[in-house]
């Protein structure tokens, strides 16, 4: 919408106007609310975990592994200080020399999707490359969080909770 058309919502009372310049699909990339036939297809937004263990460049790698292994978890993804993914450490990676740098030892950039990404992609996708997630980044490649083959499987399934 316009800066003018903006400005006028607010003047009304409007508390949540955007001046949006991008397009639909960055809009719906950004999990901004919608409406229409794609407000209700299932996609990676409903049903991201946002429960990584982040971890950054600099950072030692025992101290972090330290970190990951009390969460009960086997992967850190690296992030920078704007929370853009730069790579990730995971299983064994993680038992490594414990002063080596995360910088060292990661496995750079790997595959993302963005939120609005339609649930039957993901699946197919996942399935298709035999993993069972995926991080789910915005726009800019910052970190949301995880979606998972069996949160996915039942979501489509409706046996899910949400």
């Amino acid at each position: 919408m316009s800066p003018r058309a903006a400005a006028r919502l607010e003047s009304l009372g409007f508390t949540k106007v955007y001046d949006y310049e991008a397009g639909k699909s960055d809009w719906l990339a950004a999990a901004l609310p919608s409406g229409g036939r794609l407000a209700v297809e299932p996609s990676a937004g409903d049903v991201v975990r946002g429960d990584d263990i982040a971890c950054h460049l600099g950072e030692r790698l025992g101290d972090v592994a330290k970190r990951v292994r009390a969460a009960g978890r086997d992967i850190c993804i690296v992030v920078n200080d704007r929370h853009v993914i730069l790579g990730g450490i995971r299983g064994r990676a993680l038992d490594g020399d414990p002063n080596a740098l995360v910088d060292d030892v990661m496995q750079l950039g790997p595959s993302t999707i963005r939120p609005d990404t339609n649930l039957e992609t993901v699946v197919s996708t996942l399935r298709g490359d035999n993993v069972k997630s995926t991080l789910v980044t915005d726009q800019e490649g910052r970190l949301i969080g995880t979606v998972y083959l069996e949160d996915v499987e039942r979501k489509l399934a409706g046996t899910d909770d949400s």
